[in-house]
């Protein structure tokens, strides 16, 4: 059992307001480590094109890629602003 899932069994059984105050400092961590929304977009990125290429019997090429990282990126940069 990894710590995220360690975390939720644990916050499951917390009363309503105590799990808020766990979220809030979720979030809190996560406004103070911006880059977390990058590593968490790339790992969902990786997972996709694994699924891609092993279900579905399809290859793609490295400008598949870069097109789509660039567009991950601007939604990043724009959700920064």
């Amino acid at each position: 059992m990894n710590t995220a899932e360690q975390i939720y069994q644990n916050v499951q059984e917390f009363p309503e307001p105590l799990a808020l105050e766990v979220l809030h400092f979720v979030e809190f961590l996560k406004s103070k480590n911006p880059a977390i929304d990058e590593l968490v977009l790339d790992r969902k990125l990786q997972q996709g094109l694994e699924q891609a290429e092993n279900g579905l019997g399809i290859s793609v090429d490295d400008g598949y890629i870069d097109n789509l990282n660039q567009r991950v990126q601007q939604r990043l940069a724009a959700n920064q602003k």
